[in-house]
């Protein structure tokens, strides 16, 4: 495939988009990265490429008193009745929580607060999955601590129907970042201290999907090269012991450094493959880039496939360019992109 295959949807002058979602209708979702600090956690994506706060200013915006708004997205689905779902990511002074709107009814559908109990004082709740056969979230809590290493990676376990939360899988060797660093462009991605220092990001657990037949979980570390699974009938059981858990996880197959990415029915995982700015697909029987742009990839970010597996949606931000990854500097290039690249996944078995 070449980079002329990869197809605008929409362009961002100044908020850099986080991840996507994409309605059964096909409207297209983006939650926006909170490094921009923008005005709105999340945007709808028109017909004419143009974008408005999702599900309105109000909610999309920053939090009030009486509870409404959000402080951070990344983390964005919409499920199979069209409620969408979005993790804010919380605040020093804000709790993170499950927000999710129906869009059907364009009402709020139900909010579910993150107990402290089940995170760390380095907590970065971002990507997750929706389980709908057995009704839970799974979040990926990277953890990131000041000095830019994911310290304590798990998974968070969020049953809908009562609420509840649990963390597993904490420091498990699927979730921890390798100890080369990330280097983009011949420059390694890291962050200055509070005391001057530069230190590389050691980035763990980020991406998760679940295969559209809800049989597998599919995680790996930002920094991690490889793709590791994990029966959903083990994960989502709140019965069973953390032995249990630990031994469900299994390897699954390479990949290169990547932030996001999705897998169909048959295990092909779509990556983000950010050292390369390109889009790949990493299986057991190896990997493969599918499109490479310098420019409209940088630092893809989020993926996901439409309901029919035809489109993979990808986000790219630049996120390597930005100060805060950059060593301080900023290199950044706008615009940022939604794109779109047709795939033809498998969707069932």
């Amino acid at each position: 495939m070449s980079a002329a295959e990869l197809e605008i949807v929409a362009t961002f002058d100044v908020e850099r988009p986080g991840n996507p979602t994409v309605m059964r209708d096909g409207r297209t979702l983006i939650s926006v990265s909170a490094v921009a600090t923008p005005d709105f956690a999340v945007r709808v994506i028109g017909s004419d490429g143009n974008h408005r706060p999702y599900p309105n200013e109000i909610w999309a915006g920053k939090p009030r008193q009486d509870g409404r708004g959000m402080t951070g997205v990344i983390g964005i689905r919409a499920d199979k009745d069209d409620v969408v779902w979005m993790l804010d990511m919380g605040d020093a002074g804000n709790q993170p929580k499950l927000v999710a709107w129906n869009d059907r009814a364009d009402r709020l559908h139900q909010i579910i607060v993150l107990p402290q109990s089940v995170l760390r004082f380095s907590s970065f709740a971002q990507d997750f999955v929706i389980d709908a056969q057995r009704k839970r979230i799974y979040i990926a809590d990277m953890t990131l601590n000041a000095n830019g290493s994911s310290d304590y990676p798990a998974i968070i376990v969020v049953d809908l129907v009562t609420g509840l939360a649990r963390r597993v899988l904490e420091n498990h060797p699927a979730l921890q970042p390798d100890e080369a660093p990330v280097v983009i462009d011949g420059k390694t991605v890291a962050t200055v201290t509070a005391d001057g220092r530069t230190v590389p990001y050691r980035y763990g657990l980020n991406p998760i999907a679940i295969d559209p037949l809800g049989r597998w979980v599919y995680f790996g570390a930002l920094s991690g090269k490889s793709v590791y699974r994990i029966d959903a009938n083990i994960l989502s059981d709140d019965t069973v012991s953390a032995e249990v858990v630990a031994g469900g996880v299994e390897f699954w197959c390479a990949k290169p450094p990547c932030d996001g990415f999705d897998v169909d029915a048959v295990g092909n995982v779509y990556i983000t493959d950010i050292v390369k700015s390109a889009i790949g697909v990493a299986s057991p029987a190896g990997y493969r880039v599918l499109v490479e742009d310098t420019e409209r990839l940088g630092w893809p970010d989020g993926v996901e496939l439409d309901v029919q597996g035809h489109w993979l949606y990808i986000t790219s931000n630049q996120l390597h360019r930005h100060p805060l990854l950059n060593s301080g500097d900023d290199a950044s290039r706008p615009p940022y992109y939604l794109l779109r690249l047709r795939v033809d996944a498998p969707m069932t078995a």
